[in-house]
């Protein structure tokens, strides 16, 4: 990897006294908020996720008091964290190693949510809020692996849903692991009666045998299904007590209605009732979690990935989720047999395509816009700027469309998984 130094044109500071107030990128200058605060979490191969939690003004190293992080490369007095109107920065302290923040080296750079950090050989994702809910160790239901705030963010509601005989829809993007949660949820409730698995996404069309009445409809990909092949299924839950549908889309519910691909009416079974997988590139803490499963699963040694190239598998956008993780991983043990694993032959996989501005909702479906904007800030944690971002819009077109919607975002604030 080519060292780049990065140096971001300072704005001038503020005299004025920093009261406690919550700036705009989501980051507390002065105080811990309710939700668990800021900060890094650290993540590795060697070991599970773990916070360090960070305030203005905090020194982060292997002396430090304030964010002591120890390990190969890190200095005593690595870096320092400053929080001004505009955003937060971490500044190198003219270390051998280095600061490097989204693969980039720093001497004083901005980071926001989801930021990928790299002080010496040790990772960490930089989190605007909830930092609590990352500590913790991580879990496996199956062959899906996860770290603490995903299991309370999305494989506890789903189960917990399923277990109270509610219909659930499970929605992601390709290998992200939705049709296994699926499974895996349709497996608790075994017990009740039979289970029919419908899959939207079959060369054939799927068929629904004739006077089925299972207790549990499994249909995966269900923006797919044919409309007549929905109907059935709603006809059939309504004709009996106890029935419940778990099922999968590829988009977010309310867009596959609008879309078409979605009957109003079967959308109409899962009463709200839906639950989104993240994208890896959302979940970066995740993916050394990922990668160590999959290196097990493949006789891989864990000491022929370098922070280099760890960096660079979390950095990654990975929109083939999982399936594409592995395909890189194992190609480039293939590449090298010994040794070392090169970025080199994966090169094209860790390449992260153009941002793409989404197709956003008429102004005449506010309803639609406001649901969209409340996911997009969901999804960043409740940064603006994250969500921004994830929109290709600024942050000045998130405040003028939220204020057009009557969404006080200033004040909000993530429900917890």
């Amino acid at each position: 990897m080519n060292e780049q130094t990065a140096l971001r044109v300072d704005v001038a500071e503020t005299t004025a006294p920093v009261l406690q107030k919550e700036y705009r990128s989501g980051v507390h200058a002065k105080r811990q908020d309710d939700d668990g605060g800021w900060g890094l979490v650290l993540i590795g191969l060697d070991a599970p996720p773990r916070i360090v939690s960070l305030m203005d003004g905090a020194v982060i190293g292997s002396a430090a008091r304030d964010g002591r992080i120890e390990g190969q490369g890190i200095a005593p007095e690595h870096a320092k964290i400053s929080v001004r109107s505009d955003g937060c920065y971490i500044e190198d302290m003219d270390t051998h190693d280095g600061t490097w923040v989204n693969g980039v080296r720093a001497r004083r750079i901005g980071v926001m949510h989801g930021d990928v950090v790299r002080l010496g050989h040790q990772l960490g994702v930089f989190v605007e809020r909830h930092l609590a809910l990352y500590d913790g160790a991580p879990s496996r239901l199956g062959p899906l692996v996860f770290g603490s705030k995903q299991r309370k963010d999305w494989i506890d509601p789903v189960m917990k849903l399923v277990q109270s005989g509610s219909s659930v829809c499970i929605e992601g993007a390709p290998g992200v692991g939705k049709r296994t949660l699926a499974r895996l949820a349709a497996a608790v409730r075994e017990g009740l009666g039979e289970t029919l698995v419908i899959d939207g996404s079959a060369e054939t069309k799927p068929a629904i045998p004739p006077g089925a009445r299972p207790m549990t409809w499994l249909v995966l990909d269900a923006d797919r299904l044919p409309r007549p092949q929905q109907l059935e299924i709603a006809h059939s839950v309504g004709r009996s007590n106890g029935v419940s549908i778990i099922a999968t889309t590829g988009q977010p519910l309310d867009r596959a209605a609008g879309d078409g691909r979605v009957a109003p009416w079967f959308a109409s079974l899962f009463s709200g009732k839906r639950i989104t997988i993240p994208t890896l590139e959302m979940r970066r803490e995740d993916v050394p979690l990922i990668v160590r499963d999959i290196a097990e699963r493949n006789a891989i040694g864990l000491d022929r990935f370098t922070p280099q190239l760890l960096e660079a598998l979390v950095r990654a956008g990975w929109p083939g989720g999982v399936p594409q993780l592995e395909s890189a991983i194992v190609t480039a043990a293939q590449a090298a047999p010994d040794g070392p694993l090169s970025v080199t032959p994966i090169a094209g996989s860790l390449a992260r395509g153009p941002r793409v501005k989404p197709n956003l909702p008429p102004a005449t479906d506010p309803s639609l816009a406001r649901a969209r904007l409340e996911d997009a800030l969901a999804r960043a944690n409740g940064s603006v700027a994250s969500a921004a971002r994830a929109l290709g819009m600024s942050r000045q077109a998130i405040y003028r469309e939220a204020d057009r919607l009557g969404l006080d975002i200033a004040r909000r604030r993530v429900p917890r998984g």
